[in-house]
């Protein structure tokens, strides 16, 4: 940790190189630390820059787009009085007049074709007095129909001349309306200048935008007439119907990676087409004045971080050392070792964090040591909790799905045994089912000799406890099972398990005194779950499960074994097997539980003869054979003893 002199020549070769800080302390060290956090806020200040830039830029536009729009009104104005007069002029002329009264179409038709041309209009038509065509040089078609722009001969009527936008033909028009006068009026001449990308682009030349017309037909896609844009803008902003909302409507739209602010101005509205103009300024064009300043200050902000960073790089040697050895022992600690103790000779803050570091691990092996001990002794979840001191004297009421497993015959079948073996046997199955329990998140309560108390939703809820209990149970059966292949094979005995499992809302808690606890559940469910644990016996089925646990996993298909009256209550409940997912039984299976199923109704509606004809049909089926002989003995009791009224079919146990 301590830095050699240099020797007396090093100044001079090497006049540039950065003497190291001599800091006594870790707090000086981490001040110089920050300077690098300095530079992150430098970073944030450019971005702030940058955002504030590009804002300012954003409202320039915006405010180049309201001048803009306003000049392109005005310019469209004045356009419209200069076509007006123009056209005006025309219709005073003799000659015009004269060729007009004639009322001959080839005739008219000349001199509306020579007089368009003297003042370079794209089309002109010659209208009666009724609003009908005389005469179209645009078209021939539209001759003795109805004018189409009745409005502006009403403008016209009213004020003496009329002028608008319009869209036909696929094209925008500038249309004049003006009347023929002698001196009254004789008919209506209607000059329509067509606004080309010629136009849109001398338009642009004054404003300094990209301009566009457009129509929007009340359905269908926007008709580009004319536009300063190209086609690959014009087909990705102006074919949006989104942006012709309305007069003086503010968009902002990307493509080809920059930004365009867009502004549309209504030109006309009509029931068929509406006709826009929509002005538009790239982002990127106006912020080419800004550019510079940005490079000045990502260089500015780059040149410090730099000399920032060569700073806290030759800070950071002086601590490498003793940084890196206690990342090292975390590194071990993390995989159980506590050994490892770090050595730092100076005494700043890193002396400090060295000693604190190795009281830790010491006591984070104590720790770990006997968190392994009472892991083995309780439950992993009530371990965790013990050790964070969450568990005290006391319970709460809350739902549990309680599990008992138990090993049928145990005892007779270890007889041939010693105690050795039984006990090395025992733990082989009860290891199989812990390790399913807990992968399934349930919790062991404890061991009752050959058999097992679980619980799932206590100490910690889940939403599906009763679905996990149900799963463990199914992968019990058949882990034993496959255990019970291997026990053959080295000549042990192999019996089965039977498992009951019951929800209920019980009192979970802890149950003992201020010295010794024991986390566990006590209500008539946790008794209930025993009982049915017990009746697997009876049915001879691997799994029984209670009527509170079947109703929250009505996914699965599920056989009713009996309606059971345990001893010291009145209500008798009903029992269940699980036999998988619904989609899982064959045909077959799925009738004979049906059969099954109604042989159990008409039993419990006293319909003995056709209960009786049904559990005779499934007698001779080897998995119903010992459910309809059960039932067969319940018809015989019930004959015989004539049961009584009220009757509920159910079966009354005994035994605790």
């Amino acid at each position: 940790m301590t830095n050699r002199p240099e020797p007396a020549e090093a100044p001079a070769r090497n006049r540039w190189r950065f003497e190291p800080l001599r800091l006594n302390s870790l707090e000086n060290r981490i001040v110089v630390f920050f300077v690098v956090l300095l530079m992150v806020v430098q970073l944030a200040v450019f971005l702030s820059i940058r955002a504030a830039i590009e804002q300012v830029a954003l409202g320039k536009v915006r405010e180049e787009l309201q001048v803009g729009q306003r000049v392109f009104k005005r310019l469209l104005d004045q356009n419209s009085q200069q076509l007006v007069e123009a056209t005006s002029v025309l219709t005073y002329d003799y000659g015009f007049r004269e060729a007009i009264a004639t009322r001959d179409r080839p005739t008219v038709l000349s001199a509306l074709a020579n007089h368009a041309r003297r003042i370079s209009a794209d089309g002109m038509t010659l209208v009666g007095l009724d609003n009908i065509v005389v005469a179209d040089t645009l078209s021939a078609d539209t001759a003795s129909k109805p004018f189409g722009f009745a409005d502006l001969i009403a403008d016209a009527e009213r004020f003496g001349r009329s002028s608008g936008i319009r869209y036909f033909s696929g094209k925008v028009y500038q249309v004049v309306v003006v009347p023929v006068l002698a001196p009254l009026p004789i008919s209506w001449v209607a000059m329509s200048f067509v606004i080309d990308d010629k136009l849109a682009r001398e338009l642009q030349r004054i404003t300094g935008l990209d301009v566009s017309f457009v129509g929007l037909p009340a359905s269908g896609p926007p008709k580009v007439a004319a536009s300063t844009v190209g086609q690959f803008l014009r087909a990705n902003l102006l074919f949006d119907r989104d942006i012709y909302r309305g007069d003086a409507a503010s968009f902002t739209r990307s493509t080809a990676g920059d930004a365009f602010q867009m502004l549309t101005v209504e030109l006309v509205k009509l029931p068929e087409i509406s006709v826009h103009a929509v002005l538009q300024r790239a982002m990127s064009e106006h912020m080419v004045p800004y550019g510079r300043l940005q490079v000045i200050l990502l260089f500015l902000s780059a040149l410090s971080l730099a000399i920032t960073l060569v700073g806290a790089l030759r800070i950071a040697r002086r601590i490498t050392l003793p940084v890196t050895q206690l990342a090292d022992a975390a590194r071990l600690m993390t995989k159980g070792e506590y050994i490892h103790t770090i050595e730092v000779k100076s005494g700043d803050e890193i002396g400090e964090l060295a000693s604190a570091f190795n009281t830790m691990a010491k006591g984070m092996e104590e720790r770990d040591t006997v968190r392994d001990i009472l892991g083995k002794v309780a439950s992993q979840a009530v371990a965790e909790q013990l050790l964070t001191r969450q568990i005290e004297l006391g319970g709460e009421e809350r739902e549990v799905t309680v599990l008992f497993a138990d090993i049928r015959s145990f005892t007779h079948l270890c007889e041939s045994l010693t105690p050795t073996q039984t006990l090395a046997l025992l733990n082989r199955y009860l290891t199989e089912i812990n390790t399913v329990i807990e992968a399934n998140d349930g919790v062991i309560d404890k061991y009752t000799g050959d058999g097992v108390m679980a619980l799932f939703g206590a100490p910690i809820a889940r939403t599906d406890d009763a679905g996990r209990a149900l799963q463990a149970a199914m992968t019990i059966v058949a882990r034993i099972s496959q255990l019970g292949h291997q026990l053959a094979e080295e000549g042990l005995p192999h019996p089965d398990i039977g498992i009951g499992i019951n929800t209920a809302r019980v009192i979970a808690g802890n149950i003992g005194s201020a010295s010794r606890l024991n986390y566990t559940v006590l209500g008539d469910g946790v008794n209930l779950a025993a009982r049915l644990e017990g009746l697997t016996k009876r049915y001879q089925v691997p799994i029984v499960v209670g009527e509170a646990t079947r109703a929250r996993l009505d996914r699965l298909s599920w056989r009713e074994l009996d309606k059971v009256r345990v001893k010291g209550k009145t209500v008798p409940v009903r029992i269940y097997q699980p036999l998988g997912t619904k989609d899982a039984l064959s045909n077959i299976e799925a009738q004979l539980l049906d059969q099954y199923h109604a042989a159990v109704n008409a039993y419990r509606e006293r319909r003995w003869m056709e209960a009786r004809s049904g559990f005779n049909a499934l007698v001779s089926q080897p998995y119903y054979r010992r459910l309809a002989e059960l039932y067969l003995g319940y018809l015989d009791e019930a004959e015989r003893t004539a049961a009584p009224d009220p009757w509920d079919g159910s079966f009354t146990l005994f035994e605790k």
